[in-house]
């Protein structure tokens, strides 16, 4: 929730849980509530505008023409504004993992890197009114129902993290050059990792949930059917899944899936040999 701040993570209560801390900081308007606004406006001006791109894309408009649509900027405006959240850091572009280098503008998307931010105006900002009237009901209603799914967002860069670690250990069927996420009209996979030069490629799921055996098979029979779409035939490729928990792993692992859970990263990243 906080990105790992330091004086945020000074705020929070360990004793407690994300979710009684976040109903404390955030809709009980404590520390946490107004500062992302207070950075903002103290690096920037017009603070108003920049409030609207980043609802926007909490909301889940991504392109740069949905942004445009939706905030009524004309496209330098836009690109000055969204330049300067990239060089602070609160906003990510990203582009398939695949797409060659002319391409990748034209198919990129926007995202909150900052997780400290994109709770902010995904729970917080669009309810502030009522926040601040000591109505947060229906945005406690909204947290609750969607803070799971967040997490699997934040799981996505964890995983991602993790992957990186592995792959810089030597402890993976190949060494990627490049990773990030591939999608193309409706269709999307997490992560896909590729070493070009070797023409190998990994692709992987990353699910926030306890999946049981015929789950995380389905899953990942899934994924060979989208590893498919991505148009590397004549590679070799790998697939697999990192989820909170997996039942029978070994069964999947006996049949050369990748499988790793909450448990394989914490055994991993606290071993003595490390990552």
């Amino acid at each position: 929730m906080v990105g790992g701040i330091p004086e945020y993570l000074l705020r929070l209560n360990p004793s407690i849980s994300s979710e009684e801390n976040a109903r404390r900081e955030f809709f009980g308007r404590g520390f946490l509530y107004d500062e992302a606004e207070y950075l903002l406006r103290y690096k920037l001006r017009d603070l108003s505008t920049y409030n609207t791109i980043l609802e926007a894309v909490s909301y889940g408009y991504r392109s740069f023409n949905e942004l445009r649509n939706v905030t009524g900027l004309d496209g330098s405006k836009l690109t000055r504004y969204l330049s300067i959240l990239i060089n602070l850091g609160i906003v990510g572009r990203e582009s398939p993992v695949t797409e060659r280098p002319k391409r990748r503008a034209r198919n990129s998307r926007y995202y909150i890197a900052d997780n400290y931010f994109a709770v902010y105006y995904t729970f917080v900002y669009p309810y502030k009114e009522g926040i601040e009237l000591g109505l947060p009901d229906e945005a406690l209603e909204h947290f609750e129902r969607d803070f799971n799914r967040y997490l699997g967002w934040v799981f996505e860069g964890t995983a991602r993290e993790f992957l990186i670690g592995l792959n810089k250990a030597g402890k993976l069927p190949f060494r990627f050059t490049r990773i990030g996420k591939w999608w193309h009209k409706n269709e999307e996979i997490d992560l896909v990792a590729l070493n070009e030069r070797e023409k190998k490629a990994l692709f992987v799921e990353v699910k926030w949930k306890d999946l049981k055996e015929i789950e995380a098979k389905g899953i990942l029979r899934d994924l060979e059917r989208k590893g498919r779409l991505v148009g590397l035939d004549d590679w070799k490729k790998s697939y697999g899944l990192v989820a909170k928990s997996i039942k029978e792993k070994e069964a999947l692992r006996s049949k050369g899936y990748l499988v790793w859970d909450l448990r394989d990263l914490e055994r991993i990243i606290s071993s003595r040999d490390g990552i």
